[in-house]
């Protein structure tokens, strides 16, 4: 057996509830190997330390705790049963779509375009369209090369 499977039975070790075999054979390895028999010792630390938290518990059972289930249960179904009661308010919305918001947007793009055509924004506009034309029908020629025009047949 190896380390990891070592550390994956090691619980059902220190329980007992593995075969006479298996037992022997985790047993073998644990006393040839230094780093699973520190594991073991730390798993039987653990062991001892829970069965000791175990046995604590037990001792505040006796404690006088009072059970708080019944009144908090009680309090959720008030507060559910006055949720269910309670009628919705309807509210009141606005029309978000109006003639007079419409208009005022266009009036508004209107206005934008009027200061850019201004401001010169458009002037060169055609040109430019044209110079990017010729970039991409270049870029085109240089990744699938010049194509000629096949022949119609008629």
């Amino acid at each position: 057996m190896n380390c990891e499977q070592i550390k994956e039975w090691m619980p059902h070790y220190l329980d007992g509830l593995l075969s006479l075999e298996r037992e022997q054979s985790i047993r073998l390895h644990i006393d040839t190997c230094p780093a699973c028999e520190q594991n073991l010792e730390e798993a039987r630390e653990l062991a001892a330390l829970w069965r000791e938290m175990e046995g604590d518990m037990g001792k505040q059972e006796d404690l006088d705790i009072p059970d708080l289930t019944d009144a908090v249960m009680a309090k959720i179904e008030l507060i559910e049963a006055e949720r269910i009661q309670r009628v919705p308010v309807p509210t009141t919305s606005r029309r978000r779509y109006t003639p007079r918001t419409s208009w005022t947007h266009y009036s508004v793009a209107a206005c934008l375009t009027f200061l850019l055509f201004q401001f010169g924004v458009f002037e060169g506009l055609a040109y430019q369209i044209t110079e990017i034309n010729g970039h991409m029908s270049n870029s085109v020629t240089a990744l699938f090369g010049p194509q000629a025009n096949p022949p119609i047949n008629k």
